[in-house]
């Protein structure tokens, strides 16, 4: 759990966060489509679940700066040999990166960040 108030996510329109723009063609009903487990998990928790406009990813852009240190900074320098060992790093991997200096936050780790907000 966050120690705060999840008020709204934003996502891309990838099958793994909704369905909005292909499973809800699929559905039976059109006027009462299956949603997406995600769309199911956020009115529960009563998040709303924003979208970025099809076909603008720069509009996902620090998810992407985000991907791309981790791309760059943890898979490219370390093997995993199990899926145990992939977890155990990445653990340890999360705690140094947000002891790390954003300077998308001032300067400050999200951690701090997190602490000042």
């Amino acid at each position: 759990m966050a120690p705060f108030r999840i008020r709204a996510i934003k996502t891309d329109n990838g099958s793994n966060f909704t369905n909005r723009y292909t499973g809800y063609l699929k559905s039976s009903d059109p006027f009462n489509p299956k949603l997406h487990p995600l769309d199911i998990l956020c009115q529960k928790y009563n998040i709303i679940h924003y979208l970025i406009d099809p076909g603008k990813p720069a509009q996902n852009g620090k998810v992407e700066r985000s991907h791309r240190t981790d791309q760059e900074m943890f898979y490219e320098r370390n093997e995993f040999k199990t899926l145990e060992d992939l977890e155990t790093k990445i653990k340890i991997w999360n705690i140094e990166y947000n002891d790390l200096e954003h300077c998308g936050l001032n300067g400050l780790t999200p951690n701090e960040a997190l602490r000042l907000s």
